[in-house]
């Protein structure tokens, strides 16, 4: 009978090389967690960093007290005595506004608020004099984790794991 069959020196080698792969696979696994992970998280900033952006422009100056209706950070206008819409005059170059957000309040899941996950912060970077009609230009930037920073030039530099930015204009009154 001429019987064909493996030698247990091939098995043993087979199993050797299906170990291998499985090792490497296996140790690849956490790296892919981790980006996930992050991707997850930068998401959900460019998220909020959207929704920064409208409220600082949708909101009316004279509600809230000169405050952004969603985020509650200083907008770029004021009403004056007259009722006209003018430059807010405690905003100067390099003024920060920043707020910590937890992933409750994005996600509007008020159940369990957990300490702040993110800064969300205002650099207003270019501000006109008065009477002049020129843009105002300014500086979002949401990062993670909060680290309650209000230094304009350390936003994206301290012990943070990541950050996502976006430069904006508003127009002259």
């Amino acid at each position: 009978m001429n019987r064909s069959a493996f030698s247990l020196v091939e098995v043993v080698i087979a199993l050797g090389v299906i170990s291998f792969a499985l090792l490497v696979l296996l140790a690849l696994l956490p790296l892919g967690l981790q980006t996930n992970h992050l991707s997850t998280q930068e998401t959900q900033a460019t998220c909020v960093l959207t929704s920064l952006e409208a409220d600082l422009r949708d909101t009316y100056p004279s509600a809230n007290g000169g405050k952004s209706k969603y985020f509650g950070l200083m907008l770029p206008y004021a009403v004056n005595g007259l009722g006209r819409v003018t430059l807010n005059p405690a905003v100067t170059a390099n003024t920060v506004s920043s707020i910590g957000l937890s992933e409750g309040e994005i996600t509007n899941n008020p159940a369990a608020v957990p300490p702040p996950a993110y800064q969300a912060s205002v650099v207003y970077t270019r501000v006109p004099g008065a009477g002049m009609l020129a843009p105002m230009e300014a500086r979002l930037v949401v990062s993670w984790p909060c680290r309650n920073v209000t230094d304009p030039t350390r936003l994206t530099s301290t012990n943070i794991a990541g950050y996502v930015e976006s430069y904006v204009s508003f127009p002259a009154p």
